[in-house]
């Protein structure tokens, strides 16, 4: 096994209708946000429509910033089938991204990226985007709240141990 160091991420909070990224560079112990935004599709487009925006953005995201892997939001169970299969979609977009520029993917639950960055499983957006607003000393509220929780995704990520894998 060979320590991998990954300095540089895109984090991508899926959504049919918006989609949350942020660009984060890790260099001397201080992680800092290169880029961030959303990609917003139109509320009639068709799904594929809505499937190849996504999917051409977050293309263009890592041509541009060349980060060292996707760090994106696992699919959270909930009672609608129909919004699980269109988060399950966005998800399938952002894994061929990633993989036709050869990036590893690393996914985690939503109450462990809120646990990780405020303290509690169970928080609310606005605490999620104080808490990322302050932890990457942000002037501004990351808004939407879409942007919060990629950027709360990468956060974490850099939170966690030293990565490995096998060359």
């Amino acid at each position: 096994m060979k320590e991998v160091s990954i300095t540089k991420i895109i984090a991508v909070d899926p959504g049919t209708n918006i989609t949350g990224y942020g660009i984060l560079e890790k260099s001397e112990g201080e992680v800092k946000v290169r880029a961030a935004g959303i990609v917003k599709n139109p509320s009639r487009a068709l799904p594929a429509e809505k499937l190849n925006r996504i999917h051409q953005r977050l293309s263009q995201l890592i041509s541009q910033y060349l980060p060292r892997a996707l760090i994106l939001e696992d699919v959270f169970y909930g009672k609608n089938v129909s919004s699980l299969l269109k988060l399950g979609e966005v998800r399938g977009v952002c894994l061929l991204a990633a993989a036709e520029k050869g990036i590893p993917v690393f996914s985690y639950a939503s109450r462990r990226v809120k646990k990780s960055v405020v303290g509690s499983g169970s928080a609310a957006k606005l605490q999620v985007q104080k808490m990322v607003q302050a932890l990457l000393g942000l002037e501004e509220l990351p808004s939407p709240p879409d942007v919060a929780d990629a950027l709360a995704l990468g956060i974490t990520f850099f939170q966690d141990k030293l990565l490995k894998r096998e060359d």
